[in-house]
């Protein structure tokens, strides 16, 4: 017996080019975590001015910005390996499948939603700079 061959799937990403996609992986890891800030930081936001609740223009454009980035986190294709990876029988594991089916679904679009959530982060980024600086004031809807 001269030395036990492993199994082939054992090598699948250990090896270059496949090693690289486990960094897509790790980043998509940190974009978890940078979405869960921003949610954070848009629940904040609907704090009013008196300390109530409040909206103003600037609170619907960060929940439409943390929509948008939390589809672009959730359309790709690591976290569709995530939700529906490692499984041999679909029918055994319903929740992950549909989860899958809906993951694989958003995956399609993508790219389309990362130019959506770039454009949006740069346009809302720019729109809070302004409010912070004093340029003008936020437009409040209520409180």
């Amino acid at each position: 017996m001269r030395g036990r061959r492993t199994a082939p799937h054992l090598h699948r990403e250990t090896r270059l080019p496949l090693v690289l996609q486990n960094f897509h992986r790790y980043f998509f890891y940190a974009a978890l975590l940078v979405a869960g800030v921003l949610t954070y930081d848009t629940a904040i936001a609907f704090r009013g001015a008196d300390g109530g609740f409040g909206v103003g223009l600037g609170t619907l454009l960060m929940v439409v910005n943390v929509l948008l980035l939390w589809a672009y986190t959730l359309s790709c294709h690591s976290c569709r390996h995530l939700v529906g990876g490692r499984i041999n029988h679909f029918s055994q594991h319903p929740v992950r499948y549909w989860l899958w089916t809906k993951v694989t679904a958003m995956n399609a679009r993508h790219m389309q939603l990362a130019w959506a959530s770039l454009i949006s982060v740069a346009l809302v980024d720019l729109y809070v700079l302004l409010l912070a600086s004093g340029a003008f004031p936020d437009p409040r809807l209520f409180n």
